[in-house]
């Protein structure tokens, strides 16, 4: 299956959309390791470090049960769960949550442990904010799709009401200058002004830069009424008698050959 240059363009920009947010967000974590590491000082006999690895525990579980809902949310739907595989964010939470669990059992006195404790809390959040952020990407990405997508089936369809209106007001003129019953039936019952006024209606359509579903529906009536406006003509006798004829006419022809 042979992929068009334009679809190409836009898998690699998404590709790279994709690439960006990783790096940013990489290096954003980055920046919290190093300055978590460098720039915070936790007292290893300080109080309030039970009341952290708590509040770090409390945290990881929560987000987690929120994690798993998204995702329950997400996979009901049917749609993409993002670029991350989830399996991964799921284990980092589990191993987030089992790590601050053995620091609240233990009675370990060491800053790099806790400080160990505040990073494994941030991966698995990063992880989670760069998994729904590639999420909601996608899925707006999706959704542009589905709109180019009716855009542009919308915009075939007008034009073949357009087209196939314009062949049928053609045939309208043509018995209506062939045979003046046609002619009088149309002016008398004023189908002749509308019949006009309806395919110059469709043809400034030729100018639109996109189609609502309005006009779809406004291009498809007019299209039907010029259609059952033909085959009302058609039924005249004047316009069935010449076409029995012809059709007498094209048998002969048939049979004599």
């Amino acid at each position: 299956m042979n992929v068009s240059r334009l679809e190409k363009h836009r898998t690699q920009r998404k590709i790279d959309s994709d690439v960006s947010r990783f790096w940013v967000l990489g290096l954003l974590f980055s920046l919290l390791i190093l300055g978590v590491e460098f720039f915070v000082e936790i007292p290893e006999q300080a109080d309030w470090l039970q009341e952290m690895e708590m509040s770090l525990f409390s945290a990881s579980f929560t987000f987690l049960a929120f994690y798993l809902l998204g995702l329950t949310f997400v996979f009901s739907r049917q749609q993409e769960a993002g670029k991350v595989n989830h399996h991964v964010i799921i284990y980092a939470w589990l191993g987030a949550i089992l790590y601050h669990l053995f620091l609240l059992i233990t009675s370990i006195s060491n800053q790099h442990i806790y400080k160990a404790g505040i990073i494994l809390f941030l991966g698995p959040f990063f992880l989670t904010i760069f998994h729904f952020i590639t999420y909601l990407a996608a899925l707006r990405e999706a959704r542009r799709e589905d709109e180019r997508a009716t855009a542009a089936s919308r915009e075939r369809i007008a034009y073949q009401l357009i087209l196939e209106a314009t062949r049928v007001h053609d045939e309208l003129t043509r018995l209506r200058s062939s045979y003046p019953e046609v002619d009088q039936m149309l002016r008398v019952n004023g189908f002749h002004p509308k019949m006009e006024r309806f395919i110059l209606e469709m043809q400034h359509y030729l100018h639109a830069e996109q189609f609502e579903r309005k006009d779809i529906e406004l291009l498809e009536g007019h299209y039907l009424y010029l259609e059952n406006l033909l085959v009302l003509v058609k039924q005249l006798p004047e316009v069935m008698e010449s076409r029995l004829y012809a059709h007498r006419e094209d048998d002969r022809s048939t049979f004599t050959l």
